[in-house]
């Protein structure tokens, strides 16, 4: 949010949805079941906000209609050869909206793919928005100017991961600490009430059993509070 701007209210946030069966010489081999955010069209910061959803939800269905459907198809003739039941993939692309107040619009959104086995696969992805603009947040914008806010950011993990180890609460793997750090995308983060909140890939940190390991940092600035953002630093550049 910069600063001379007044916070702009919740958004009403609804549902887009998207639910098809695509078959293969008649059979059901590939289910879709798509949802994304949709804002109102009552200003330009949300027209451009829920444009971006639409296109976000329009790339899943064309990856999932063309390249998924192709080896979904190739499962099946595989498995007509081999004389072995088939299994129908599915893919999904659901959202859950964890702040929406005080002119910021925060969600995350899970891409999940199930191509046969044990489980199937998620991808999330996560936004902050200011509302006032509709423009995107980062990371470091929830921060204090000038603050190492990447070396906080990685303590909190480092210090809630350790904490959850000794609880048994978790598993982590063997090179945890090592990963926590190589594996850190300043992207991979949304907002909650209790603060800002950064997560990290399935099998990154953990087994799969654990989910996606997310970690909470307490409100760094107060969230209402108008503010510049400062660069953001790039992965590639030195670590602070």
């Amino acid at each position: 949010m910069k600063r001379g701007k007044k916070p702009a209210g919740p958004a009403n946030v609804d549902s887009g949805q998207w639910k098809h069966v695509l078959k293969c010489e008649e059979e059901p081999v590939l289910t879709l079941d798509l949802r994304w955010p949709r804002l109102p069209d009552e200003n330009a910061a949300l027209r451009r906000i829920s444009r971006y959803y639409q296109r976000f939800a329009d790339q899943w269905k064309a990856r999932w209609e063309a390249a998924l459907y192709a080896r979904a198809c190739a499962a099946l003739a595989e498995a007509r050869e081999n004389s072995r039941p088939f299994q129908p993939w599915q893919a999904q692309l659901v959202y859950t909206v964890t702040y929406n107040e005080n002119g910021l619009l925060s969600l995350f959104s899970d891409a999940y793919e199930y191509t046969g086995g044990a489980h199937g696969m998620t991808v999330r992805c996560a936004d902050a928005w200011d509302l006032t603009d509709g423009s995107p947040r980062s990371l470091s914008s929830f921060f204090p100017p000038r603050s190492r806010w990447r070396r906080q950011v990685l303590e909190a993990v480092r210090t809630q991961i350790a904490a959850r180890l000794a609880t048994g609460e978790s598993v982590y793997f063997d090179d945890w600490e090592k990963k926590a750090e190589t594996e850190f995308d300043p992207g991979r983060f949304y907002l909650t009430q209790e603060g800002v909140t950064v997560f990290y890939p399935l099998y990154t940190l953990a087994p799969y059993v654990e989910g996606m390991p997310a970690f909470t940092i307490p409100w760094p600035l107060p969230p209402e509070l108008p503010k510049e953002e400062p660069p953001e630093q790039s992965s590639d550049q030195k670590k602070q």
